[in-house]
């Protein structure tokens, strides 16, 4: 019986073992728990939530529920970051130039879901991602090459489409086209009497143009003195009519854009635009308007036309289609209809020169594939200015002295001065490159112009930690930045009614295509029934935002301010719910670049043409001298954008 026993005993005792070993191996190769986990992280334009599905071995789908991400320019992290994941089973991988914000939401949030399934995260952090190596060198010969996809280099390629062009090649360093154009504030400036007629003349532009009657002529820059008489001359016949109707005129256009950006530097030298280039935006702006639109039917030309912040007149068009997807879409529709490639994920770093030709360029792509391309026509250099580059804005600063490496910016992450670089390595000339703007009115939280709710120029009212108003909203951008550095933590908050506020809806999205509830949870803006309640949310002593607010309302019914003589005054700010948008300078534009003629060539330091090099937008220099005027850059890529596909096939 013992013998039997000790045998059944032993017998059982193995298959306990084996058990034991089978499910330690089941545990071994479970690494989570089979199911769908929900995460939601901090993206750009708000949450992004996101649920991920999971075997017991593998993260099997990662899908994107939710979302307030810019279009176009997040799309690229939208579509690769969880493809890239689910491929390398990892956490450990690249995010997607342009689109930083979103690629580390969209990681955090499966971060999320990772523990919620009972995974390892650090594994996922620490397993390498499989990286393609660069593929066998591509070369390609074509007539034209641009480089840089934003609106300037999109316009470019279809102007050189139009005329004459068959093989071009459009490359870009980002991962998705429209560059710093997606990012911008979508406001155009263009004199356009048949929808300006709309507009009625008050008193304080009247005196606006009083003041430049009795300007003597001898003061302005010798270049722009014979445009400035006939200005004066059109003022004087307009101020014989009723002075009901606005007034405006290319000439004042040109003598707004050569005044706003009359700068001296720190080294006491004086910049202001050449005549000849601001002309040539100031004249064209409105044709070449109607000729992006002309390319993309559901593209319209808004009807109303009001100021933008630092615009200076009231001369600036929207489009129907949001923001900077407006000066896109248009131009990528052309571009479908022609034989144009666009590479994606590709670097230009040098000019090809023979014969003191300009005659292609060498870039490299985003996995080290070197790539040539021969260009028989030349060369556009659209790369946008330096802006997402402070070291550089740092370097060659002779305007602010504050500038420091850590400053935010409204741009994309990709202009860094690639193109300037490029130029100046075939002995470019470069003008204007100590003017670096600020933009006055940016989200302390991202640099960016989104995360807030304002309208135009004359409705927004700055108020700083204190509750009380410090410079007059209408002027130009560097003089609104300034004031702003000198308030308390260089902050101030931009108060509107419902009404100047763009009439937000919960639920709703701003003009940037940002959720208005995600804002109001991540503190973006604020927003309350009273000016008082307002107050309290933001920190401010209620009686000192009340006063300053019932004072600025008085100032709307005289049209005068009599503290900071704001030249155009809105409506009153007394309909709520009323909101309030956290705001703080940051490196908003770049005047500085190559110097271009009226055709958009490149001109060498000794006021040469570098043949087959031509360059529109940022990367060019000598427009706006020491100040862009509001409103006045997307004129600039698409006026000069068009002139230098048309003057590459000349």
């Amino acid at each position: 019986m013992k013998k039997t026993f000790k045998f059944i005993l032993t017998i059982l005792l193995c298959f306990s073992i084996l058990g034991c070993q089978s499910n330690t191996k089941t545990d071994l190769n479970k690494k989570f728990e089979s199911g769908t986990f929900e995460g939601v992280a901090k993206g750009n334009g708000g949450d992004v939530v996101v649920n991920v599905t999971f075997s017991e071995s593998s993260i099997d789908n990662i899908e994107i529920t939710k979302h307030n991400e810019t279009p176009g320019i997040a799309d690229p992290a939208l579509e690769k970051i969880p493809a890239q994941i689910i491929q390398n089973q990892s956490l450990n991988v690249d995010v997607i130039s342009g689109a930083t914000y979103t690629s580390n939401a969209i990681i955090e949030a499966v971060k999320q879901c990772i523990e919620k399934a009972g995974g390892d995260v650090s594994s996922f952090l620490s397993k390498t991602s499989e990286k393609k190596g660069p593929k066998e060198d591509i070369i390609k010969n074509v007539e034209v090459v641009v480089v840089g996809a934003g609106g300037a280099g999109l316009a470019a390629a279809v102007s050189a489409s139009e005329n004459g062009a068959k093989d071009i090649i459009v490359i870009e360093k980002g991962s998705a086209i429209g560059g710093n154009t997606l990012r911008a504030g979508g406001g155009y400036n263009a004199v356009d009497e048949s929808r300006q007629s709309a507009l009625k003349m008050d008193d304080s532009q009247i005196v606006e143009l009083q003041n430049i009657l009795n300007t003597d002529t001898s003061t302005i820059e010798k270049e722009y003195q014979e445009s400035f008489d006939i200005l004066k001359k059109q003022i004087q016949e307009y101020l014989k009519t009723d002075k009901s109707k606005l007034f405006d005129s290319i000439e004042l256009h040109t003598y707004q854009t050569y005044k706003g950006g009359l700068r001296e530097g720190l080294d006491k030298t004086k910049i202001f635009g050449n005549y000849t280039l601001v002309n040539v935006l100031t004249s064209q702006s409105l044709d070449a308007l109607n000729w992006l639109v002309s390319h993309d039917e559901s593209t319209k030309i808004s009807d109303e036309v009001g100021t933008v912040l630092g615009g200076l007149w009231p001369r600036c068009h929207g489009l129907s289609t949001s923001v900077g997807h407006g000066f896109i879409n248009p131009l990528k529709n052309a571009l479908d209809k022609t034989n144009t490639e666009i590479m994606l994920d590709t670097r230009g770093e040098h000019l090809i020169m023979k014969d003191g030709i300009v005659s292609g360029v060498t870039a490299t792509q985003s996995d080290g594939t070197k790539v040539t391309i021969n260009a028989s026509k030349g060369v556009i250099l659209a790369t946008g200015g330096f802006g997402a580059n402070p070291e550089m804005a740092m370097e060659y600063d002779n305007y602010w002295g504050i500038l420091h490496k850590n400053m935010k910016t409204t741009n994309s992450t990709l202009l860094t001065g690639d193109g300037i670089n490029m130029a100046l390595e075939v002995n470019a000339n470069l003008v204007g490159m100590g003017y670096i703007q600020l933009m006055p009115s940016s989200s302390p939280r991202d640099g960016s112009l989104g995360l807030g709710l304002w309208t135009s120029a004359e409705n927004q009212v700055f108020v700083n930690k204190e509750g009380k108003r410090f410079v007059s909203e209408y002027e130009s951008r560097d003089v609104l930045a300034k004031a702003a550095l000198n308030q308390t933590d260089s902050m101030f908050y931009i108060i509107c009614d419902q009404e100047s506020a763009g009439n937000p809806e919960m639920g709703g999205q701003n003009f940037w295509g940002n959720s208005i509830d995600d804002m109001i949870k991540n503190n973006d803006v604020y927003t309350a029934d009273t000016i008082e309640e307002l107050a309290e949310k933001i920190g401010i002593d209620p009686a000192a935002l009340k006063e300053t607010i019932d004072k600025y309302n008085s100032y709307t019914e005289t049209q005068v301010d009599t503290e900071f003589n704001k030249v155009k005054i809105g409506s009153k700010i007394d309909v709520g719910p009323f909101w309030a948008t956290p705001r703080t300078p940051s490196i908003h534009h770049t005047m500085g670049g190559v110097n271009i003629n009226e055709k958009a060539q490149v001109l060498d330091k000794d006021g040469n043409i570098i043949k087959g090099l031509y360059a529109a937008g940022e990367v060019t220099g000598g427009i706006h001298a020491g100040n862009r005027v509001g409103g006045n850059a997307l004129p600039d890529i698409i006026v000069f954008g068009r002139i230098a596909g048309k003057s590459i096939m000349e």
